[in-house]
């Protein structure tokens, strides 16, 4: 997934996790994408998280995350990630402490941005 996907995927959790409902134009304006993208990075994420969209015409459908559904806060910057990965590879280098080690590489796999081979498959 390349940043600005993230980015994006990340807004849209922003904007859902006040559990109100929000149309897709509301949610493209916010974001500033077209409404295809939303609703392609909502389905992506309608898998992750227990998202709920109904239609109803015009101005009347929305998605929605369940209010019995709490989501932790705001997802990180890239920026921040960037930094964490920093700071968790050099924690990497001075720890000799076997799984010490196997849960900086775990996070930093699972965190990371992809490299370049990883985009292009």
């Amino acid at each position: 997934m390349d940043l600005r996907k993230s980015s994006i995927t990340a807004d849209i959790l922003n904007i859902l996790s006040d559990c109100k409902i929000h149309t897709i134009n509301e949610i493209a304006d916010e974001v500033e994408v077209s409404r295809s993208t939303v609703k392609r990075h909502i389905q992506s994420l309608s898998f992750r998280y227990p998202i709920q969209s109904f239609c109803g015409g015009v101005n009347r459908g929305g998605v929605y995350l369940p209010k019995n559904y709490i989501y932790k806060g705001r997802t990180l910057t890239n920026d921040e990630l960037q930094i964490i990965g920093r700071a968790l590879k050099l924690l990497q280098e001075f720890d000799s402490n076997c799984k010490v080690q196997e849960v900086i590489s775990s996070l930093l796999d699972r965190y990371s941005s992809p490299k370049k081979e990883e985009n292009e498959k």
